[in-house]
């Protein structure tokens, strides 16, 4: 690390400090401007939303909602001793997979001032946020909120979903939440709705054991946190490093354990590899990258996953993470070609499927796998085999995803795939604009058959591999075209101007109507039913001729 490089990583932490310190001062700050039923109290609140969880999500929402209404009150609650969701437990060495233009909050920019990045000699829409330029942004834009008394901000405090709903006798509904501790209590009388932010919380190594058993006698097991603060082993003896998981934790603690650590990738690494998977290729070809570009494939390709997964590789769009691999699986990895060759390096991979236990026999660490898998022997002494779990699912956890306009409830589930700011700052533009009544009622329930708007959003399961459940990315994205606004062309505008938004990005098309017709015409194929084909063909006579 160079001496700019350092300078700016010091500036970071200190901003991050400073930050905080604020925001232990303006935790509870009583924001207001609306007479109350009832004089409030530090332990009886009024606010029109109460926010669970200050992760990427919930505050991607917040920050449109308060752009788009700047009168809404918000109380925002989170278990963490400061706002950022799971980057405060990520590992020092984690950056975003994606640029940093698409990330954060749409009201200030991750990448920093663009003067200063090219004077880095780096384009803006290369820069990648590390932990502690993320953590300095969500905490910044929190402190200015509470400073606003637009939001009061909660920490260490837990919100019990499955509590009963107590609606006020004037209006509203009574919710309680309390502080992690269980010391304090708190009753908020929430005008309009409940945001749940935890439905695509990640899961990571940090706050997830093993999902199999270790043998407790003389195994060394750790998270990729634990790297920084590994003591040398006594005698000039080698830690042996075995890695457990090749997604973006996997490949990232791979990266470091050479780039970082001078650990001999041939001699001293062991990469386990359950399952190969397909990876979006940072510096690849120009066109239509990620997870849409793969649901467009799939579309033209009538529904045929693999064939389109296929030809994006021949693309360079996406890369097997071994060169000469079949893959097997897409998890949404976006992997540099300067990392893939790290990875190539490994001088011992073990493709046998998942690992069922880890046993010592005397000097000897076997690795026990399901089904035929057999078992694999670490070709180190035990004493020097360090394990290091890279096994949690992320934010791709099998679970019942939820609606997310569900009466007084707004769950943050995803509308479309990653990045997730994406989704949040459209959910709350919509909520807005709900609030407003600004929505196109009328074409709802005249074209579509529909008495609700709110209705017709379905959550995106990002599990579900199906063609049908790709497509309500597309019915999704078309609905908030059609419906967001009267006049698509408003719409467009706005999506435009939103940092967040892949609209934002020069040139970016998705030549939206001529896909949400091929919907309607492919329907059977896709597994698309007769109504949503015909929500499609509405869709797209609305917005044709707008440039979505």
């Amino acid at each position: 690390m160079n001496a700019m490089e350092s300078a700016a990583v010091v500036g970071s932490m200190l901003g991050i400090v400073f930050a905080r310190q604020q925001l232990s001062n303006l935790a509870r700050f009583v924001g207001g401007g609306k007479a109350t039923r009832e004089p409030e109290t530090p332990h009886r609140l009024e606010c029109d939303y109460l926010v669970v969880g200050a992760g990427a999500a919930s505050l991607a929402f917040v920050d449109t909602l308060l752009t788009e209404l700047p009168r809404a009150e918000v109380i925002l609650v989170d278990r963490h001793d400061a706002p950022g969701g799971h980057w405060n437990d990520a590992y020092d060495f984690v950056r975003l997979h994606q640029p940093s233009i698409v990330y954060g909050l749409a009201s200030r920019k991750l990448e920093g001032s663009w003067l200063w990045n090219f004077l880095q000699c780096r384009a803006p829409w290369q820069h990648r946020a590390n932990k502690s330029e993320i953590l300095a942004h969500f905490t910044s834009g929190v402190r200015d909120w509470v400073k606003s008394g637009r939001v009061r901000y909660y920490p260490r405090c837990e919100y019990d979903f499955s509590q009963p709903e107590a609606v006020h006798s004037e209006g509203g509904t009574l919710r309680r939440f309390r502080g992690c501790d269980g010391s304090t209590e708190y009753t908020a009388l929430v005008r309009h709705k409940v945001v749940n932010g935890t439905v695509g919380e990640p899961l990571i190594p940090a706050l997830c054991p093993l999902p199999f058993p270790v043998d407790p006698w003389g195994v060394e097991v750790i998270t990729p946190n634990d790297l920084n603060g590994l003591k040398p082993l006594g005698g000039g003896r080698k830690r042996h490093y075995v890695v457990l998981g090749c997604g973006k934790t996997g490949v990232d603690t791979v990266v470091y354990l050479q780039r970082k650590m001078r650990v001999d990738p041939k001699r001293d690494i062991t990469l386990i590899v359950p399952q190969v998977p397909w990876c979006y290729t940072r510096d690849g070809p120009r066109g239509p990258h990620g997870p849409m570009g793969l649901w467009a494939e799939v579309l033209k390709n009538g529904g045929d996953r693999d064939r389109a997964l296929r030809e994006l590789g021949r693309q360079g769009s996406l890369t097997p993470l071994f060169e000469g691999t079949e893959p097997t699986v897409c998890r949404y990895p976006v992997i540099g070609k300067d990392e893939l060759q790290d990875v190539a390096r490994v001088g011992h991979i073990v493709r046998r499927g998942r690992i069922r236990s880890v046993t010592r026999s005397g000097d000897q660490v076997s690795l026990n796998f399901r089904g035929r898998g057999g078992k694999v022997k670490v070709k180190a002494a035990a004493d020097d085999v360090c394990l290091v779990n890279c096994c949690a699912p992320g934010p791709l956890l099998k679970k019942a995803v939820p609606p997310v306009f569900d009466g007084n409830i707004i769950n943050l589930s995803l509308l479309f795939g990653p990045p997730v700011g994406f989704t949040m700052t459209i959910i709350g533009m919509i909520e807005a604009s709900a609030q407003q009544g600004l929505l196109d009622a009328s074409f709802c329930r005249e074209e579509i058959g529909c008495e609700d708007p709110l209705a017709l959003f379905a959550a995106y399961d990002i599990m579900d591999t199906s063609a049908r459940s790709m497509m309500e990315v597309f019915l999704n994205l078309g609905l908030v075209a059609a419906i967001m606004r009267k006049d698509p062309a408003v719409t467009l505008r706005w999506l435009k101007r939103n940092r967040l938004s892949m609209y934002s990005i020069p040139f970016v098309q998705m030549n939206l109507a001529e896909k949400l017709h091929e919907i309607s015409a492919k329907r059977s194929a896709l597994g698309v039913s007769r109504g949503k084909a015909r929500m499609a063909l509405a869709l797209a006579r609305k917005i044709e001729g707008q440039a979505f």
